[in-house]
């Protein structure tokens, strides 16, 4: 069932190349800022850093603040370059890891007065200390302040801030993104984080194994759990990797783990290592553990894949799309077909619709008669998770969320969406551990993501304190998840223009021009990774050239939570 994959770098190293071959050979002492000209050292395939120049003998204060910065662009041997530019108590304490400001590289200033240097920047995102990627919307700019001092009669910084400023391009080639693994709370799914760390096969194994056992980014604390017992640490601060195998020894606390925890937790850093290595050895305090494969029947699933088939309602009929035919969903779709739906969503065994009917929401279920669970007006499409809770909320009440199972009893859902005052749509991923949402503000929109907290019998209790994704150009519309890390906003723009921002939460995102007169985003197997239902009711996937219509007259387009 778990599926791994690749870790594309050659896209990484043309980059990084092409950077190199681009970049300035010095740092002027006026005019306008330009980074300073790196030179490429490939110690391996996965080796990929910037040699940025030492401080030069006599140096003016300028050229060292400006070298600092730039220098910090490599990580290699603990910024050993950036540190040369600082004081030696300085190079002691400095703190790179605390931080990344991202910034287009163009837009820095640089002031003084007397021995203390300003430096304004641009930010367009920002990485913590714990490697999550977070896009920034404002462009008002962040002050970075730093002060010099003589040492051995040459300018070095005295005072810095932890972190380091690091332009876009640049960024993109030294750093990259590493998916850690937790699971759901029945172990029954591997739930995605993104990360984003130096690019050194020296260090990254370890970053990724001590960042597995500090836990899930905070947004997701309450919403997935570890197989870790509490407290587990690397008993040795370095994981070590030969022949595909990486050898992580931990701490005792990992000596609580039955066999069946041991699998899991074996299985949490194969997954979150990647491209690091092919297996993981684990000991507990240097005692190697013998540890086989999890069975079958307890492998958790790893981002379900959609049918390649559409499902919709079209006419009489709502099941498969397949050319010019629907195929039938045997127990449901006449059912649904009957509440005549305006939106769908159909878990992975097909046993239960969430449909909009009408104005109400209602669970089609495939063993029993619809439940009208929610006829509150102004609904937006109502979500389904794979446990058959229904999500539903008013557009005009962002915090009346509320969930419904098989005997259509409500249960509030405690929310906490910051600034709302409407709320546009609303996703649950497939896992069922995260939601997206597109909500209105007084100043506009916002699309966030959440955590899932759940209780007794996997019902839904609250979600945790979202964090921000890119809202892209255009008014908002319609919001769908196209992998287990990746959600598509579909947005209007001038007239029936439409476009679509696919972004990896926790990572970067793109912007592409959406059908004429596009309403609704769904996930999408095969080829496509979404497809979208237009205002005239004709379904439309995306080509290498633009778009194309799959079929007319669809009265919903059903998103699908995975297949059978």
């Amino acid at each position: 069932m778990i599926r791994r994959t690749a870790r594309g770098l050659g896209a990484a190293v043309a980059i990084a190349l092409a950077l190199v071959l681009a970049a300035c050979a010095s740092i002027p002492d006026s005019g306008p800022v330009r980074r300073g000209g790196p030179v490429a050292q490939i110690n391996d395939q996965l080796d990929l850093d910037f040699n940025p120049s030492p401080p030069e003998n006599g140096a003016s204060p300028q050229r060292i603040v400006q070298g600092f910065i730039d220098a910090a662009s490599s990580p290699k041997n603990n910024f050993q370059i950036a540190r040369k530019y600082l004081t030696k108590s300085m190079a002691a304490s400095w703190n790179p890891d605390e931080s990344v400001i991202v910034d287009d590289g163009r837009n820095r200033t640089f002031d003084h007065e007397g021995n203390q240097w300003s430096v304004d920047v641009i930010p367009v995102a920002n990485v913590d200390s714990v490697g999550s990627y977070r896009p920034l919307a404002s462009k008002a700019p962040i002050g970075l302040s730093y002060e010099v001092a003589r040492e051995n009669g040459q300018w070095r910084i005295a005072v810095a801030p932890d972190g380091v400023v690091i332009d876009d391009p640049t960024f993109r080639a030294v750093y990259s993104q590493q998916t850690l693994y937790f699971y759901n709370a029945g172990y029954s799914y591997l739930v995605p984080d993104a990360r984003w760390f130096p690019a050194r096969v020296a260090s990254a194994a370890t970053r990724v194994a001590g960042a597995v056992l500090a836990g899930p980014a905070k947004w997701l604390n309450g919403a997935v759990t570890t197989a870790f017992p509490q407290g587990t640490q690397l008993a040795v601060p370095s994981v070590t990797t030969a022949g595909g195998v990486a050898r992580v020894d931990l701490s005792s606390e990992a000596g609580q783990a039955d066999q069946l925890q041991l699998q899991r937790m074996q299985l949490q850093l194969e997954q979150s290592l990647g491209a690091l290595a092919s297996s993981v050895q684990l000991s507990i305090e240097g005692n190697v553990q013998q540890i086989s494969p999890l069975s079958d029947s307890s492998s958790p699933l790893q981002d379900p894949s959609v049918d390649s088939h559409a499902i919709v309602y079209r006419g009489d009929s709502f099941g498969l799309l397949n050319g010019s035919t629907i195929t039938d969903l045997s127990g449901v779709s006449d059912k649904v077909v009957a509440l005549q739906p305006s939106a769908a969503t159909i878990d992975a065994n097909r046993d239960q619709v969430a449909v909009l009917s009408h104005g109400t929401a209602v669970l089609v279920r495939k063993s029993g008669d619809p439940l009208r669970v929610d006829a509150r007006p102004g609904l937006i499409a109502p979500a389904l998770d794979n446990d058959g809770w229904l999500w539903s909320v008013p557009a005009s009440a962002p915090g009346a969320l509320q969930v419904a199972g098989s005997n259509g009893q409500p249960h509030a859902v405690k929310v906490a969406w910051p600034g709302a005052i409407g709320i546009v749509a609303l996703a649950v991923s497939r896992d069922g551990t995260r939601v997206v949402a597109v909500l209105s503000t007084a100043t506009g929109y916002a699309v966030v993501a959440a955590g899932v907290v759940r209780g007794a019998d996997g019902l839904p209790t609250s979600i945790t304190q979202p964090i921000e994704l890119a809202v892209g150009d255009g008014t908002p519309m319609s919001v769908a998840w196209t992998g287990e890390l990746t959600v598509a906003v579909l947005s209007a723009t001038n007239g029936d223009a439409t476009v679509i921002t696919e972004q990896t939460i926790g990572g970067t995102s793109t912007t592409t021009a959406g059908p004429t007169a596009g309403r609704t985003i769904v996930g999408a197997g095969g080829l496509s990774r979404y497809l979208v239902l237009a205002a005239d009711g004709t379904l439309q996937a995306p080509t290498g050239s633009g778009w194309q219509t799959q079929t007319d007259k669809v009265g919903a387009v059903a998103v699908q939570l995975g297949q059978p």
